[in-house]
């Protein structure tokens, strides 16, 4: 049976105080997984209402709100307050690794990775979360870059994520943006960015039927674009940010990634071949302004001389 967009925010409105969706973790093409950065253990992932906690890791990005004491570029949860990329960073890159209590952390991790796989497969491309599921991804990752380093785009500049929806408008089309230059910290260095894998909604308000799922969600890199970022002691970062348009919101958060060598090279070839093309077509147009100047002193020419041989 199919429902009008009017039918289904109606039937939503009776419950949007149930309002959220976060970026849980990013997959790198190097086999590198970094926890979402405003991810916080223990956020209950099988339950909808916000009584029990499960909104408290989702980014409310709000962009009157940037830059203030309430919000970062990356905005702010219930339960950390402002976004800030550098805190998840020095977790993910120090040291800790091999810890007794990160070993066993990475254990309990595993394991609930695979039990979150093995959830009930929706028509929509989710996988529902298991009743009894927690986060449990950021004590696990503690030491893990210092080892592996960062998570990197494809070779082609694809960051492959997963998107946690808690509630009904958690839900999709989600937006992205990724800024190359400033860590997460300039609202102004973030740029726009195809979204190539979304999660599913009504088109309208950040709205579905959907709740307590994990959703795969893809952003394509924008062309020429090289990571420069420097967060904590991690360089030549990338921050995606992706949100969704929840009336109450938006919500969603955010991941760091670096480039993979190939597409790095891939994006600076991009940049010279756009200079390239921009000294070619400046050349031409020199030498068609010439050309048009020379053509316009001849007429001047030919003129003055056939006015001089008008008879008096």
């Amino acid at each position: 049976m199919q429902y009008s967009s009017a039918i289904l925010i109606a039937a939503f409105a009776v419950t949007s105080v149930f309002t959220y969706g976060v970026l849980d973790s990013v997959e790198g093409a190097n086999g590198v997984t970094m926890p979402g950065l405003s991810v916080a253990d223990g956020t209950p992932r099988d339950c909808a209402s916000p009584r029990c906690g499960s909104e408290a890791d989702t980014s409310i990005i709000r962009q009157r709100e940037m830059g203030s004491n309430k919000a970062t570029a990356l905005g702010r949860t219930q339960g950390g307050g402002p976004v800030d990329a550098s805190k998840m960073m020095a977790m993910f890159m120090g040291g800790g690794g091999n810890a007794t209590a990160t070993k066993e952390a990475r254990d309990i991790h595993a394991a609930n990775v695979l039990r979150r796989s093995l959830g009930e497969r929706a028509a929509n491309g989710g996988t529902k979360t298991p009743k009894g599921t927690l986060e449990t991804g950021v004590k696990a990752a503690a030491g893990a870059g210092a080892a592996s380093g960062m998570p990197t785009c494809s070779d082609d500049g694809k960051v492959k994520m997963t998107y946690h929806q808690v509630n009904q408008d958690g839900a999709g089309p989600l937006t992205a943006m990724v800024d190359a230059t400033s860590g997460g910290t300039d609202p102004a260095a973030f740029k726009s960015a195809q979204v190539t894998q979304n999660v599913p909604g009504i088109g309208i308000g950040g709205l579905s039927a959907a709740a307590v799922m994990d959703f795969p969600v893809e952003v394509q890199m924008p062309a020429g674009m090289t990571c420069s970022g420097t967060v904590g002691d991690a360089q030549n970062v990338c921050i995606v940010r992706m949100q969704n348009a929840a009336a109450a919101g938006p919500f969603g958060g955010s991941v760091a990634v670096t480039q993979s060598p190939a597409a790095k090279k891939r994006a600076i070839e991009f940049n010279l071949s756009k200079r390239h093309f921009a000294r070619a077509l400046a050349k031409r147009n020199a030498e068609d302004d010439a050309a048009a100047a020379a053509a316009i002193a001849e007429l001047e020419k030919i003129g003055s001389a056939t006015k001089d041989d008008q008879p008096e």
